[in-house]
């Protein structure tokens, strides 16, 4: 049984460090992020060069809720895209063993971006680096897949987050969102 203290520390640390945001407009916004990060890709699966064009949206998206919700919140969207691709058949199965790494890059963009967000533009480029660079030695030196696949993996994705955050960066100045 928890002494009146152990609970009150309890609660503190739930107030400071909270796992998600209880807000009823953040979690509107993060079902919304949500689901724009499935529903985008998924429309645009069967364009030419889509991931030119969906790695740039889901990179925007990942901005865009880091800015909006939050660090945690935005794991959540980071986590779903990839995972999502691979369940509906829009991912090439051989590159069912890059999604974990495909969500860890995910993470590590927004954990970079949320951490110098207060410098959009350095924010964007650092977390775009860090991004690129965790996907690049990963199919440079641990995982061995078809070129084709590997290349999917190594310049687009630093192109892709770039254009993401440049786009997000954008909309933010655009719609002045309030910041999290």
């Amino acid at each position: 049984m928890q002494n009146p203290q152990q609970k009150n520390d309890a609660i503190a640390i739930a107030k400071t460090f909270p796992l998600v945001s209880y807000q009823t407009k953040d979690a509107l916004w993060t079902v919304g992020f949500l689901i724009a990060a499935v529903i985008f890709p998924a429309l645009l699966a069967h364009t030419p060069q889509n991931q030119w064009i969906t790695g740039t949206i889901v990179n925007a998206l990942l901005f865009l809720a880091v800015w909006r919700v939050g660090v945690v919140n935005a794991a959540l969207v980071a986590a779903l895209p990839s995972s999502i691709a691979l369940m509906r058949g829009l991912l090439p199965p051989p590159m069912a063993i890059l999604v974990p790494y495909i969500i860890i890059s995910n993470l590590a963009m927004i954990f970079v971006f949320y951490a110098i967000k207060k410098y959009p533009l350095t924010g964007i480029i650092s977390a775009s680096l860090a991004k690129f660079l965790f996907l690049f030695t990963i199919t440079s030196f641990f995982i061995k897949l078809a070129a084709p696949l590997i290349v999917m993996m190594q310049w687009p994705q630093l192109f892709t987050a770039l254009a993401g955050g440049l786009i997000a960066a954008g909309f933010i100045k655009i719609t002045y969102l309030p910041k999290a």
